[in-house]
């Protein structure tokens, strides 16, 4: 009997052990399958944040290519309906309300560069090169980069023009000149600084901009005619401009992209001459 109930005891020990075993397996497991658990929650939070990012990144890029497109629709049908002065330029950042609500927002600006001095060849017997001469008296840049800059004769882009420049003169002339107009200026969008390039008396020019802030000059007789204007100047003014520089601006969620684009309007649409992303 005293056998027996040692082996009873040994049975009943043994089985207590392997139970502590398997609980401790148990815990280790269970201790495993939390761990994994969060790992992949942790992963899945991950995936999600990338996948909201990118998605947000490509929404941003092609709001900010819809800037461009609201901005050229809106040139082009200007153009289209017989109003080609309407909205040549809008220098301040405009917010597009039927698109820009909750964490997106598109913001647009643009400029005629048909009202700049066209500084594309600016070589002997251009008149991009009296002009320059002018702009640069008047805004105290020195003559000299002058010769330079002519001896380079086809400029593709306007910072070529930061070679010869300091900063301070560079950003003197930089938002008078381009390099997609033509020798005719838009008299409706010219900086008095570029009417003058133009032989315009700094009174004329003041006048000038004064008269089409009130109402923009619509035909080219009422630019003859008007007080003051010589046939010189006359005969280098224009009524309207068909290229445009558009900056378009847009944020979702954390994301932002810019877009710069030069355009070319007409009756049909609109052409892109230039294009950078941001």
């Amino acid at each position: 009997m005293h056998d027996s109930g040692m082996h009873e005891e040994g049975v009943s020990r043994k089985m207590l052990n392997e139970r502590g075993v398997a609980l401790l397996i148990a815990l280790l497991v269970t201790t495993l399958l939390i761990a994994l658990v969060f790992e992949f929650a942790y992963g899945t939070r991950v995936s999600l944040r990338v996948a909201v990012n990118f998605r947000d990144g490509q929404r941003a890029v092609c709001l900010a290519r819809s800037g461009v497109n609201f901005a050229g629709k809106l040139l082009s049908e200007n153009l289209k309906s017989g109003k080609a002065q309407a909205n040549l330029e809008q220098r301040e950042w405009q917010v597009v309300p039927m698109i820009s609500e909750g964490d997106t927002a598109l913001r647009v600006r643009w400029e005629d560069e048909g009202g700049k001095i066209n500084i594309a060849n600016v070589t002997s017997g251009q008149p991009s090169l009296a002009r320059l001469e002018r702009l640069f008296g008047a805004k105290g840049v020195d003559l000299d980069a002058l010769d330079r800059i002519h001896e380079q004769k086809n400029i593709r882009l306007v910072t070529q023009l930061h070679r010869y420049l300091s900063d301070e003169e560079f950003g003197k002339i930089r938002e008078f000149v381009t390099v997609y107009g033509s020798d005719k200026i838009d008299v409706n969008t010219a900086p008095g600084a570029v009417l003058e390039s133009l032989g315009a008396s700094p009174s004329l020019a003041s006048l000038i901009v004064e008269r089409r802030n009130q109402e923009p000059f619509d035909t080219k007789e009422k630019v003859v005619n008007f007080p003051g204007m010589d046939a010189t100047t006359a005969g280098t003014l224009d009524i309207t401009g068909n290229v445009f520089f558009v900056q378009s601006f847009a944020t979702v969620g954390g994301y932002t992209r810019q877009v710069d684009a030069v355009i070319k309007r007409d009756t049909t649409g609109y052409a892109v001459l230039y294009w950078r992303s941001l």
